[in-house]
């Protein structure tokens, strides 16, 4: 049998209970600004957290997009180890918006889909890309898979088209 002795003055009590309280006072006084720091559902940006579908779709409707609320699908996707044309052309419109990819080579990331309801310059079948790795926003995209399609930025807005006479 161990048996352990500790000579205990009120001193040290009062000190204890003392620092205790103020650890706990810290933390209370730190957790509102913990939640306010948070993003919720209403204010999103490319750097926020995004946990829930609601938040991307809120991303992307902060930006001017129309987006159907369902993701058209969403998949598992592996981002190449070294890029070619295609990848640094495609960074280079990430660069643009303030993300880029090179810090995610060789890694794994979940690419959502969602469909335009509106494109401003009338076309059918644009579509919404978010490329997302630990609820962090890594790639975003507008696209078209028509033969003489676009890709571009989600904070990229084409001028409306006008109706002609």
């Amino acid at each position: 049998m161990i048996v352990f002795a500790a000579k205990v003055s009120v001193k040290k009590i009062v000190a204890g209970v003392l620092a205790a309280g103020a650890v706990v006072a810290g933390i209370v006084l730190l957790l509102p600004a913990a939640e306010n720091a948070q993003t919720t559902v209403g204010e999103v940006g490319l750097d926020s957290k995004l946990k829930t579908n609601e938040q991307r779709v809120a991303l992307l409707e902060s930006y001017g997009w129309q987006v159907d609320p369902e993701p058209r699908s969403e998949r598992e996707v592996q981002i190449p180890k070294t890029f070619d044309d295609t990848y640094q052309a495609y960074n280079a419109i990430q660069l643009e918006q303030g993300l880029d990819l090179t810090p995610y080579q060789g890694k794994r990331a979940t690419l959502y889909t969602y469909e335009l309801t509106a494109y401003p310059t009338g076309e059918q079948g644009v579509i919404a890309n978010l490329l997302i790795r630990r609820n962090r926003l890594i790639a975003a995209d507008i696209s078209s898979a028509e033969a003489d399609g676009f890709v571009h930025g989600i904070t990229e807005q084409p001028a409306a088209e006008q109706p002609s006479d």
